[in-house]
């Protein structure tokens, strides 16, 4: 677990963020890049997304929100099922806007803009794809929505989940903590930062528990 002095917000009560990524879509399967450009779940897709929800099934959510991405609404929509946890879509939430290369297949990236990938995946905070967003620029919109979010929720606390893209959940951790290491978010991984008497506290990262044993469930 990683602590650090929160410096966005004091949570009165103690506020836990379920960050969950997006189930495996078809340009996963293609492995196209996928920013805010959208492609639909697979339906190994959907099964993730049900089976995180499953996972998740026997902790109390008080609200979730959803970048607004088709893609990651859907995942919501079908990990949510029948429980009563109203949703909400915030755009801020969306994944990092790669530019020229949105929906080009990786193998043909070298081809056509050189080593713009190689530099994007350096993680140089000011690193970006040709017109696309900076990961200084992602982490500015995630980190205002986090805040309003847990600012929100502060005053009764609780157990929040955040539906929203790899890129964008591994950015804001790495930020957070100061990390120089980025972990791979599998489709329906969690992770879970909570807030609290100033402390921000990453419990899990990019775990597949929940899914995992959610899967089991529904078989």
């Amino acid at each position: 677990m990683k602590k650090r002095t929160c410096s966005i917000v004091i949570s009165e009560n103690k506020v836990t963020l379920y960050f969950v990524r997006h189930g495996e879509t078809q340009y996963n399967v293609e492995r196209r890049m996928q920013g805010f450009c959208d492609s639909p779940l697979t339906e190994k897709g959907i099964l993730q997304a049900k089976s995180v929800g499953k996972g998740l099934s026997n902790i109390p959510f008080i609200a979730a929100y959803s970048s607004d991405s088709q893609r990651v609404q859907d995942t919501a929509k079908y990990a949510i099922g029948d429980r009563d946890i109203p949703l909400v879509i915030d755009k801020r939430l969306k994944e990092m806007n790669f530019g020229v290369l949105e929906a080009l297949l990786e193998d043909e990236i070298p081809k056509l803009h050189g080593d713009a990938l190689e530099k994007l995946f350096s993680l140089d905070i000011n690193a970006s794809a040709p017109e696309g967003e900076s990961y200084a620029q992602l982490f500015t919109r995630t980190e205002e929505a986090v805040k309003e979010i847990v600012e929100k929720h502060a005053s009764e606390g609780g157990n929040i989940l955040i539906f929203s893209h790899g890129v964008t959940i591994g950015n804001y951790i790495i930020q957070v903590t100061k990390s120089k290491e980025f972990q791979v978010h599998e489709n329906c991984s969690v992770s879970v930062i909570s807030y609290e008497n100033g402390q921000l506290n990453v419990e899990k990262i990019a775990d597949t528990s929940y899914r995992n044993e959610g899967s089991k469930q529904l078989t």
